[in-house]
C-alpha cells in the first residue's frame, strides 16, 4: 500500500517539476526532495512561511505511522531535503535534477518576478502533496 502512495506522490511531484519552467527535478527521489527543500528554503526566506514544509511533513508523518520500515530510506531523503534547504536559504538557489547541480541564477526576494515564480512553484508542489493526502 505504501508503495502505491509513495509512487503516486513521487509521480505527481515529478510531473509538476517537469512542467515547471524554472528548474527541473528529474531522476531519483533524492533529486525531488532536494528540489522541494530548495523551494521550501526560498519560501521561508522570501515569504517567512513554511507551508510546503508542513504539507510535506504531514505526508511523511503518515508514512512513518503506516510504514515504519521505510524510516531508513526516508532519513536519506530528508537529509537531501534539509541539505538543499540550507543551500537555498544561504545562496538563494535551487537544485536542478537535470544538471545535477544548483542553478546559476540566484533568486531575489525583492524581485516581483522571482517571488511570483517561487510562489507558483510552492503552490504546484503543495497541490501535488495535498492531492495525495
Amino acid at each position: 500500500m505504501f508503495k502505491f502512495y509513495f509512487l503516486k506522490i513521487i509521480a505527481t511531484i515529478f510531473l509538476f517539476l517537469f512542467l515547471s519552467k524554472t528548474v527541473y527535478a528529474q531522476g531519483a527521489a533524492a533529486d525531488q526532495y532536494k528540489q522541494m527543500g530548495g523551494i521550501a528554503g526560498l519560501t521561508e526566506v522570501c515569504f517567512k512561511t513554511k507551508n510546503l514544509e508542513l504539507a510535506l511533513f504531514k505526508q511523511i508523518g503518515q508514512l512513518f505511522y503506516t510504514q515504519p520500515e521505510m524510516g531508513q530510506m526516508m532519513f536519506g531523503l530528508l537529509y537531501s531535503y534539509f541539505d538543499a534547504k540550507s543551500v537555498a536559504m544561504e545562496k538563494k538557489v535551487v537544485w536542478n535534477g537535470t544538471t545535477q547541480s544548483y542553478n546559476k541564477k540566484q533568486f531575489d526576494c525583492n524581485n516581483a518576478v522571482d517571488k511570483k515564480l517561487i510562489k507558483q512553484f510552492e503552490m504546484q508542489l503543495m497541490n501535488g502533496l495535498k492531492s495525495q493526502g
